[in-house]
């Protein structure tokens, strides 16, 4: 334990609380019947919903580390498109692996009981495609007094309002499997997220037979986040641009 935790109330914490049984009742009891209640089907720790030729993938996954004095979580969020793979020859036997374009990363909640004078795990940021979502900037401030990192305390009401405004809000910013491809293949990427759309998608396409598509998308982002990737992709004779 570091020397600058308060000893004497980090061993009231740990004794009242386990942080890891808490995420594991949350996931059971607050985020598995909240997707439910909107159409989402379950397999193991993934939901997924069936749409517009899209299927909506949301993956809670718990940090390896997780143990009685701290525990955390990240939805991985993505969108597959099965029709992409259909129409590029592929044969994919698995629903929800058909093709996963990733739409969120490194979004995380944390439970701990370390005290401090201002705790430096606690982290839950939030990145969406749309520009005009983007914008709101929703958890930007005040991100660190969302809930009660100790105690839990307005964990529960957190879970529910971010998977209703962040997560079903991503989803529906997006109408279908057709708009969805056509904006990653002619559009410019409105941020991060679609970059990395981009780049998967591109070399879905590059690697597959459709080679013309592919560099479309790769050079348009060539010169953004994912330069080094798609220059070491270059390099190692994999594409051609």
């Amino acid at each position: 334990m570091n020397s600058h935790f308060n000893e004497e109330e980090y061993n009231k914490l740990i004794e009242k609380y386990n942080y890891k049984d808490m995420l594991h009742d949350a996931f059971k009891q607050v985020i598995t019947p909240e997707f439910k209640k909107h159409g989402f089907k379950k397999k193991g720790k993934t939901f997924y919903r069936e749409r517009e030729g899209l299927i909506e993938i949301c993956e809670v996954q718990y940090s390896r580390g997780n143990h009685r004095t701290t525990a955390s979580f990240t939805y991985n969020i993505s969108i597959a498109v099965p029709s992409l793979y259909t129409s590029l020859g592929i044969q994919e036997s698995n629903e929800l692996n058909t093709y996963n374009l990733p739409a969120k990363v490194d979004d995380w909640f944390y439970l701990e009981a370390y005290s401090q004078e201002k705790p430096s795990v606690v982290y839950y940021e939030v990145e969406l495609n749309e520009a005009e979502i983007s914008k709101q900037k929703l958890f930007e401030s005040n991100w660190e007094n969302r809930y009660n990192v100790k105690t839990g305390e307005g964990f529960i009401e957190v879970l529910v309002e971010d998977i209703e405004k962040v997560i079903l809000t991503y989803f529906q910013s997006i109408p279908d499997a057709k708009s969805l491809i056509e904006h990653l293949r002619k559009d410019e990427p409105r941020g991060e997220i679609d970059v990395q759309m981009m780049y998967r998608l591109g070399y879905l396409y590059y690697v597959n037979g459709e080679q013309e598509k592919g560099r479309e998308i790769l050079k348009r982002i060539h010169n953004g986040a994912y330069k080094v990737a798609i220059n070491d992709d270059i390099e190692s004779g994999r594409i051609v641009l």
